[in-house]
């Protein structure tokens, strides 16, 4: 980032960022010593959210991999976190290690939607609306820091994306057991009135991140 071009931060900031500056520091110690490259640990964060991707989808038949499903996708936005840790502490920071890690980040996202999605019966039109606003989020992310250079953690980002898909499969797991899946309120599960909730909070970062966008394009 130039040091001429000031950091223009939007209104809110959400709390997810203090958790990260505070894993850079928890992790420091552990990322100067670790023997994986950062590119590796990107890449095992993969494969660990498309474990807990399939497990998301086996919930709807076998509500315990809901469980199962919360401590991948844990481990995998540790992992997650830890491959840039790892990266600024080993000096090792590289475009393409940054490529790699926005392409995981990307698959992980579609992948984990999608699979609680489907393993929670959400109707077609609602499945869509939230790939495409999960889809459209990651781009506005990843086109901003192409074309301006700027990091947008100043909005609903990917820390309250895993967040979220570790209350939503909890939440599945217990309508499932309580047998309240097919409870219908205003016409719609409860599942699908999550599904809704989660839309409306991609919408909310997408319109913070064009928001960025506007007012980094007016700086000089």
């Amino acid at each position: 980032m130039s040091e001429n071009r000031p950091t223009i931060p939007l209104n809110y900031n959400p709390p997810m960022n203090i958790w990260r500056e505070r894993l850079a520091r928890w992790f420091d110690p552990l990322a100067r010593r670790c023997p994986l490259s950062p590119n590796a640990i990107s890449l095992i964060a993969l494969g660990v959210n498309l474990i807990a991707a399939s497990c998301l989808f086996g919930g709807g038949r076998r509500p315990a991999l809901y469980l199962v499903a919360v401590a991948l996708v844990v481990i995998g936005g540790l992992a997650d976190a830890f491959d840039g840790i790892v990266a600024r502490a080993q000096h090792k920071e590289s475009r393409y290690g940054d490529f790699i890690d926005h392409v995981a980040d990307r698959v992980s996202d579609i992948c984990l939607a999608g699979g609680w999605l489907l393993g929670n019966g959400v109707r077609e039109e609602l499945a869509l609306a939230t790939v495409i606003a999960i889809m459209l989020n990651g781009y506005l992310f990843t086109q901003i820091e192409a074309t301006f250079n700027e990091h947008a953690y100043d909005s609903v980002g990917r820390g309250e994306f895993v967040l979220a898909l570790i209350i939503y499969p909890i939440t599945s797991y217990l309508l499932a057991v309580c047998q309240w899946s097919a409870l219908q309120l205003g016409g719609l599960r409860i599942s699908e009135w999550m599904t809704l909730l989660l839309i409306a909070f991609a919408v909310l970062a997408i319109v913070q991140r064009l928001a960025l966008a506007a007012r980094l394009g007016r700086t000089p």
